[in-house]
């Protein structure tokens, strides 16, 4: 005996209803089992503080390439080489002044008798060099002037250890500062006071999740 069609429709779409449904729940199941250990992405900041820190001792500027933030670099740069380059121009003029000074002080004392002879007469063309460019001059602006280039070298070579160290701080901090994303629901909040109002502005922050190993 032949099963109507009705019947035999009936009976294929419950097959496909509950077939379907059983294959789909095992593809659901397949999908939901934990991936293994090789398979998993490591969540890592892109930066390590610790990284950008010794590599900015290194070499001023270095952290800051780690960090990617390039457009820092001519400011660094730019700062450590207008400091160095007045130091040692500052140094050379010193050396020069000093020795003119040196001259300048015992032949002062020869010509009033005091000494018969100048005991640094081998300084005598680092004064002819200062006098061919201002004239005859005695010790005494010599002494100001070589202790003015004096002071602007040292204050040149402590200006390198600062922007050294600040570049160093810039890098650690911002790589730090790279791992939080600042939101765009920025509000102000107005609070009524005795006296007046105060505002206090809301900048939400989030960390950023990146995904990817970080090199140190």
């Amino acid at each position: 005996m032949r099963m109507p069609l009705v019947a035999r429709l009936f009976i294929v779409g419950l097959w496909v209803m509950f077939g379907s449904h059983s294959a789909f729940g095992q593809t659901i199941e397949d999908e939901t089992q934990p991936v293994s250990a090789q398979n998993q992405m490591v969540v890592k900041t892109p930066s390590s503080p610790q990284g950008a820190l010794w590599r900015s001792a290194v070499a001023p500027g270095w952290g800051q390439i780690y960090n990617k933030q390039y457009i820092k670099l001519p400011f660094v740069y730019a700062a450590l080489g207008g400091l160095i380059y007045n130091a040692v121009t500052s140094h050379q003029d010193y050396v020069l002044y000093r020795e003119a000074f040196q001259y300048k002080a015992f032949q002062e004392q020869v010509d009033a008798g005091t000494i018969t002879v100048n005991p640094r007469s081998s300084f005598s063309d680092s004064y002819q060099q200062v006098a061919s460019e201002f004239g005859a001059v005695s010790s005494r602006p010599l002494e100001a002037q070589r202790n003015i280039f004096r002071r602007s070298r040292d204050l040149s070579f402590v200006g390198v250890g600062l922007v050294y160290g600040l570049a160093m701080l810039d890098a650690y901090v911002s790589a730090h500062l790279l791992d939080f994303d600042v939101g765009e629901n920025l509000s102000i909040q107005v609070e009524p006071r005795p006296g007046g109002i105060s505002l206090k502005a809301l900048v939400p922050l989030e960390r950023r999740a990146y995904r990817g190993l970080s090199y140190r």
